[in-house]
């Protein structure tokens, strides 16, 4: 998905302008939330790299299965209209990274911040709840804390929270002393 992320920095931005605007955020965001698991499919995937198919049936396609989820509101004109804008520029598969930008626009504004942690060891409770005030602290928001394990790491962690990232390990600690010996 780190490919898309170019691609659908702008679009993100513009639909959550626009929603924030209408004062529809969350509407905005459970449709982009469905459609994005919707083209995250591998079979919708392949079908909107059909080139024998038009654009508006890669949008016909798209709303007929999104019509079939229960709890989202019924797509809107300006829902279709986004829906057409991307298939008509060939960027419907950037739909779940245009979702993930918009998420985390919002939950910017409403003052969230989801950091990963990637350690080299499981962490305990208070291990995150530590680095999750020290976030809090650094960011000024409320932090949901995530976090995965990565042996390769040797040891320490890395920390993401947006385009914010801290690699405390050990991993990136031998990286830059065998960069510097090297020169």
């Amino acid at each position: 998905m780190s490919d898309f992320e170019t691609i659908a920095r702008p679009y993100s931005k513009a639909l959550f302008e626009m929603a924030l605007e209408s004062k529809s955020l969350q509407a905005w965001s459970d449709s982009l939330t469905a459609a994005a698991a919707i083209a995250d499919d591998e079979a919708m995937q392949a079908m909107f790299e059909l080139s024998s198919m038009l654009p508006s049936e890669h949008v016909e396609l798209l709303l007929s299965v999104y019509a079939g989820i229960d709890g989202v509101q019924k797509a809107n004109a300006e829902l279709k209209n986004f829906f057409s804008l991307l298939a008509e520029n060939g960027r419907l598969t950037a739909l779940p990274a245009i979702a993930l930008g918009y998420e985390m626009l919002k939950q910017e504004a409403d003052g969230k911040v989801d950091v990963q942690v990637t350690s080299a060891q499981k962490l305990t409770k208070e291990q995150k709840d530590e680095i999750a005030k020290s976030m809090e602290k650094k960011l000024g928001k409320e932090v949901n804390i995530s976090s995965e394990v990565d042996a390769t790491l040797i040891a320490g962690a890395i920390i993401r929270a947006g385009d914010l990232v801290i690699d405390g390990s050990v991993l990136a600690r031998l990286d830059k002393l065998s960069t510097a010996l090297n020169k």
